[in-house]
């Protein structure tokens, strides 16, 4: 191949904005995560969707002590919290009425998962539940979930959250909460990739 072919196929490859998937499977952990994934109809706009809210919570997640996360609307198997479990220290519990509790009990007995867990429930039917769990600094996760984002967060107990919107995002963005970071993650392999980082404090005019 000549220099100026190699030039347009990197810039091509480039363009397709893969480097969470790239990412995600040079690392050791991507064969713990595959058989999760690979049950979806699109792993990549999965896997990508997920590694969006690490990357962009990731700094909340950092330092010493303990921290959860509450992953709402997470789907049948659990992805992004087992994502999370793979790639954080923090404790993860994975909201969603539709969880197959078989599959995803099997897969943390396989890998042994450590910091994973689920409730198999809307996330409304649960949030006294998730409240009265040990106090310590909480985040939630909605990826690509369908509910309502501002009216679960008005009932929990959190620190900072993330959103992605990928249908309704009258419902999936908030207009309620601080916006601390926004706006298009070209990463994501979805046409919904408007993201959000919210932390706990009524937007102005609220």
């Amino acid at each position: 191949m000549s220099p100026c072919a190699e030039a347009i196929c990197e810039d091509v490859y480039h363009a397709a904005r893969t480097d969470y998937l790239d990412r995600l499977m040079r690392r050791a952990s991507f064969e713990a995560l595959w058989p999760l994934f690979a049950r979806g109809t699109r792993p990549a706009k999965e896997l990508t969707e997920s590694f969006s809210a690490l990357v962009h919570l990731r700094r909340f997640l950092a330092g010493d002590g303990p921290k959860r996360v509450l992953h709402i609307g997470d789907g049948a198997h659990a992805r992004t919290a087992a994502l999370f479990a793979l790639k954080t220290k923090a404790e993860n519990v994975s909201v969603d009425p539709i969880v197959n509790a078989s599959i995803v009990e099997a897969w943390r007995d396989q890998f042994h998962v450590e910091r994973f867990s689920w409730k198999k429930a809307r996330a409304e039917d649960v949030t006294a539940e998730l409240n009265a769990l040990p106090p310590m600094p909480t985040f939630v996760t909605f990826v690509h979930a369908h509910v309502c984002t501002d009216r679960i967060l008005a009932k929990l107990r959190w620190d900072a959250a993330f959103t992605l919107s990928c249908c309704v995002p009258g419902n999936q963005l908030t207009s309620a909460y601080v916006v601390v970071d926004g706006g298009l993650d070209e990463n994501v392999l979805a046409s919904g990739r408007r993201y959000q980082v919210i932390v706990n404090r009524r937007a102005a005019g609220d």
